[in-house]
């Protein structure tokens, strides 16, 4: 498992001014990688192309903000990652386009059905997509930390939506805080619609991860 360095040099007090650029540089980092995302999951037609896309954007996100352009700039550490990771995040994130293609498919067809069942087929799927949903992000996370195998990083993943629930409900709530904010201001989404959301949720899981795993590439 390989990590990133980390700075070991301390760093100087800013003042307002140096505060201001700084969240502008952050801003701007946002816009850049979300910009970075949507080219990539299209140059994957959709399909093929959001899971290494995703990898690619955490792999940026998770590094220092004052260190994001000492490898490169974030514009080359997103391409190296997307096209060294292209095939594992999709043998990865294949279970899961299934069971999201699956879950659509209910979705459609649930508003036709009536009675108890179809209150509990609600409740089931929904929470299947919850399910699956966190997943995925903690998939592309794990896959932007370390180099196993795909099935481990899936089983291992899984294992994580399920048994850490205060993670889970953070990156819960930061999606579903997205989702509000690009429903209320739709210029959101090509601005920051995937990379505020991945930004959040990617360290809420990397935290985690620091605590179950001593070999964590950060320690």
């Amino acid at each position: 498992m390989t990590g990133h360095p980390l700075r070991g040099d301390a760093q100087p007090a800013l003042g307002w001014a140096g505060r201001a650029m700084q969240m502008l540089g952050a801003v701007w980092s946002l816009v850049l990688v979300n910009l970075l995302f949507l080219a990539g999951a299209i140059a994957g037609l959709v399909v093929l192309g959001v899971m290494p896309a995703a990898t690619a954007a955490v792999s940026v996100l998770l590094r220092d903000t004052d260190g994001i352009d000492r490898d490169g700039g974030a514009t080359r550490i997103f391409l190296r990652t997307y096209r060294r990771e292209f095939r594992r995040a999709n043998l990865t994130g294949a279970p899961l386009l299934a069971a999201a293609a699956l879950l659509t498919a209910d979705a459609l067809v649930l508003p036709h059905l009536s009675g108890p069942a179809a209150a509990a087929l609600v409740v089931l799927t929904a929470a299947a997509a919850v399910v699956v949903v966190l997943t995925g992000v903690v998939a592309v996370t794990l896959l932007a930390r370390y180099d196993d195998r795909p099935a481990a990083v899936l089983r291992y993943a899984l294992g994580i939506a399920l048994t850490a629930p205060l993670t889970a409900t953070g990156v819960v709530l930061a999606l579903a805080s997205c989702g509000i904010i690009a429903a209320v201001l739709p210029v959101f989404v090509p601005l920051a619609g995937a990379s505020l959301p991945l930004g959040i949720a990617a360290r809420l899981i990397d935290r985690r991860l620091r605590t179950l795993d001593p070999g964590h590439p950060d320690h």
